[in-house]
């Protein structure tokens, strides 16, 4: 069968948990004889924006969308872009795929969903967090607050919409006298009332409305794929809470690569009373991993008593000063900054580690780093809440503490060293979905998709 992924980033540029997830799949598929395409966007400053890049990551073929950076910055066209929606229609008609597998849209169009449905391919959807109906994608503000609730005029002031050309627009008409509102009034009437006009516009329409539009868009394109999967109930629930009828989504757990794992040598059983206990955490260093959480936490600990190894780099320019500032806070001396790792080591990462630490604030989805805690065999401490906890009550092998709270971190933390108990007890109740398991369940979707051959 010939599939085609399709992603918003993929290794070796991207290394994150869908990114990863869908590098995974993709080499199950094609080991299992399948012919499996990428199409993603990327950057390559060498070649023309727009073109198609071919590349081979793992021997599978895969194709960049070259998108170079210098446009103007329009929020519209962070989630619907009509120049990559007729790339991809001409990539459809000269690869023919015969089922597509959406993994994210960001960075390209979510109109690739309604190009698939008018070149007659079906669609399988995965949903890997909350962007299709937050832009920014993890339901949690600048200052690390989570948005309970989806309300439009918070995403604005999150997204700052109000920069947007609507308000500038208006601005002029208003002072032109050319808005519905202020036709036939004189100079002095309309700047009376301009206090009040504008607060009203930037509320219903510079802020709300674009939110609104784009959400609305945005769950319209989704429901057009023909079977939307999700790695987790909790992210099921909250799309069911943003209008996705809840027969349209179907349960699917991630599938892991074990085999790293398996050719490790197996994880020896631990003296409880063993020193120093060694804590660890990878992943990207971003606020809303909550590594600022861990390393505040670890000022408490007895020096001679803990280590915290953290792996992982950040996103760019913007989390450098982030980055620089939780090493000038550290007074610990084992805490160690390791940097950028590849993800093909991580069984051996993760073999020198005695608990692995998610401190995410923001709710996450199904961390694929929990999921490798239990294919090592060690205990994982998490933030209780969202698809952290369901993840901990799945694999038993986890313990939570209060969200955003380094002393009750630092609290759960101090357990490892004064419970020689706790280790016995955290061992993983269950194994982890193996990828080729999930793939075998993927290729039944895409067989009812496609119909009797």
């Amino acid at each position: 069968m010939r599939i085609l992924q399709v992603a918003h980033g993929f290794p070796p540029d991207q290394m994150a948990g869908a990114e990863v997830y869908t590098w995974a799949v993709s080499r199950e598929l094609a080991r299992l004889g399948h012919d499996v395409h990428v199409f993603v966007p990327g950057v390559r400053p060498n070649h023309p924006n727009l073109a198609r890049v071919e590349e081979r990551v793992d021997g599978l073929p895969v194709t960049r969308l070259n998108l170079l950076p210098g446009s103007p910055h329009r929020l519209e066209i962070t989630y619907w872009n009509p120049t990559v929606d007729r790339c991809f229609a001409e990539y459809l008609r000269d690869l023919r795929p015969e089922v597509i597998h959406v993994q994210h849209t960001l960075g390209l169009s979510a109109g690739v969903f309604q190009v698939a449905r008018e070149a007659g391919i079906p669609t399988l959807f995965t949903l890997h967090d909350f962007w299709y109906h937050c832009p920014r994608g993890q339901r949690i503000t600048p200052r690390n607050h989570l948005c309970e609730q989806v309300e439009p005029w918070r995403c604005a002031l999150c997204v700052g919409t109000w920069r947007a050309v609507w308000f500038r627009k208006w601005g002029t008409n208003y002072v032109r006298g050319r808005t519905a509102e202020t036709r036939g009034e004189g100079v002095a009437t309309r700047a009376l009332k301009l206090p009040l006009r504008t607060l009203k516009y930037i509320a219903d329409e510079a802020w709300r409305a674009p939110i609104l539009h784009r959400n609305e868009l945005l769950l319209d394109a989704m429901l057009k794929a023909d079977r939307i999967l999700a790695p987790s109930r909790f992210l099921m629930e909250r799309f069911v809470e943003q209008g996705v009828p809840a027969e349209r989504l179907h349960f699917s757990e991630y599938g892991m690569d074990d085999a790293p794992f398996r050719a490790a040598p197996p994880r020896p059983v631990r003296d409880p009373a063993a020193r120093p206990v060694r804590f660890g955490f990878v992943g990207t260093l971003m606020p809303t991993k909550g590594p600022d959480l861990l390393v505040e936490a670890f000022q408490s600990l007895p020096h001679e008593g803990a280590t915290l190894e953290l792996f992982g780099a950040g996103t760019g320019p913007k989390t450098e000063g982030y980055i620089e500032g939780m090493k000038r806070s550290n007074r610990h001396p084992g805490v160690h900054f390791r940097g950028r790792f590849d993800n093909k080591r991580i069984a051996e990462i993760l073999a020198g580690l005695d608990v692995l630490v998610v401190p995410s604030r923001w709710w996450e989805n199904a961390p694929l780093t929990i999921h490798e805690s239990v294919m090592a065999r060690m205990p994982v401490v998490v933030s209780d809440h969202g698809g952290m906890r369901e993840l901990a009550e799945r694999f038993g092998n986890a313990l939570g503490f209060r969200p955003n709270d380094p002393a009750d971190l630092a609290r759960v933390l101090r357990r490892f060293l004064d419970e020689p108990g706790l280790w016995a007890q955290l061992a993983p109740k269950r194994p982890v979905r193996s990828v080729h398991d999930d793939v075998v369940g993927l290729i039944e979707h895409y067989r009812a998709l496609v119909g009797p051959r």
